[in-house]
């Protein structure tokens, strides 16, 4: 999705070395088929155009996976981007240079302030999205997407327009939200739940 300018590929906050550790060394993978953007590319809009190129020839994306920040940012598509971006340079946004500094001791002068990104029209044209969200201190950003209309200073908020997605959230997430919204979407899984478990049993019987 993304990836800090400037900071080494192997330093442990790096989204190069998160996505290995946390990911991709614990599945069966070909190196040669996982793709992570280069912070530290010679030409930064090089590696972006390679990026979306890259996306393209392998025919597009399947199912994009993601989070938010508690400002409703996908990826490092920050309040303000674009809602039809593609791959590119950003800056990154004060709340979320100091929602990381946690990951950096604190120290905000070790915080990357510039990040390489997928754009929201990369992520729209992702056949799939999910996007997860937990956490009371995203409430808003989950009100914001999906009760209220579509708004460039939301980003997650555009995908109120893709035809499949969906939000993955606990209960904290919902704390902003109409109790008749929740009551909606907990019924949808109720009779999503009733289907679904039929047609499971004829497989089996079959």
């Amino acid at each position: 999705m993304d990836e800090y300018v400037g900071l080494p590929r192997n330093h442990p906050e790096s989204y190069h070395s998160y996505m290995w550790n946390n990911f991709f060394k614990h599945i069966d993978i070909d190196p040669s088929n996982a793709h992570i953007l280069d912070g530290n590319a010679t030409d930064l809009q090089a590696e972006c155009d390679a990026f979306e190129k890259k996306i393209k020839e392998a025919g597009g994306i399947d199912l994009f996976v993601g989070g938010i920040g508690p400002d409703g940012h996908i990826a490092f598509n920050e309040p303000g981007s674009s809602l039809v971006s593609r791959t590119r340079l950003k800056t990154l946004a004060m709340d979320t240079i100091l929602a990381n500094a946690k990951y950096f001791d604190g120290d905000l002068s070790k915080v990357p302030t510039m990040a390489l990104t997928v754009g929201v029209g990369t992520v729209m044209d992702a056949r799939e999205v999910m996007i997860l969200i937990t956490g009371a201190h995203k409430a808003f950003a989950l009100y914001k997407a999906i009760e209220e209309g579509v708004n460039h200073m939301w980003t997650v908020s555009a995908f109120q327009q893709h035809p499949r997605t969906i939000f993955v959230c606990d209960e904290d997430a919902t704390l902003e939200l109409r109790v008749k919204t929740v009551k909606y979407f907990k019924g949808l899984m109720h009779v999503h739940n009733k289907l679904v478990d039929p047609l499971y049993s004829m497989k089996e019987g079959n």
